[in-house]
């Protein structure tokens, strides 16, 4: 149950949200579920965050061909994340009217959907291995998006984004709620709700 009614929600980016990459995540199932109460229960229009580092980009508009569901397709955006976010927003996305990489000012009207993961060293088996400050890169993240003063971001911490974070850690939202945080895939993943 979500106490907060969010102008500001925080999602994973990572692809294993989608059911057809990775169909026996069941956390990555749940949390899809999780955001889209969150989204449905907001009529207001839609404004998405994320990278766009040339890494991330596809040359098939809309489509997760380039990751290995060519039949998944969500009509626009080039860049992983934003194609996660569309895929997380269903048919919602028809109400998104901005896309950008920077939280910049926060319209209090919209809906503001950040796609961030947290470090990617949480386990033997993570795309960095196990990385000896990861467990503290994931108390940080936590703690910021709890709103919760974090103090700085802990160094070599597998964070392989950290703009988007420590914009977010800059924020002092009037109310915060760490509703989701999963790493069993050894990436940090959650889901926050904020009222700025």
């Amino acid at each position: 149950m979500c106490r907060v009614s969010p102008n500001l929600v925080v999602m994973p980016a990572s692809p294993a949200m989608v059911a057809e990459l990775a169909p026996r995540d069941v956390v990555g199932a749940r949390t899809v579920s999780r955001l889209r109460s969150l989204i449905d229960a907001s009529a207001a229009p839609i404004h998405l965050v994320s990278s766009r580092d040339p890494r991330w980009e596809t040359g098939v508009e809309g489509s997760f061909r380039a990751w290995g569901a060519p039949d998944v397709t969500v009509g626009e955006g080039r860049f992983l994340p934003e194609l996660v976010q569309r895929y997380v927003l269903g048919e919602s996305a028809a109400r998104v009217t901005e896309v950008r990489t920077q939280l910049g000012d926060i319209n209090p009207e919209a809906l503001t959907l950040v796609a961030v993961d947290g470090s990617a060293g949480l386990t033997e088996r993570a795309p960095l291995a196990l990385l000896p400050q990861a467990a503290d890169a994931d108390a940080w993240c936590r703690a910021v998006l709890a709103g919760e003063q974090a103090g700085e971001l802990p160094a070599d911490g597998g964070i392989l984004e950290p703009g988007l974070w420590l914009e977010l850690a800059a924020r002092q939202p009037r109310r915060a709620e760490l509703l989701l945080a999963d790493t069993t895939h050894g990436v940090g993943r959650y889901v926050a709700a904020w009222q700025i």
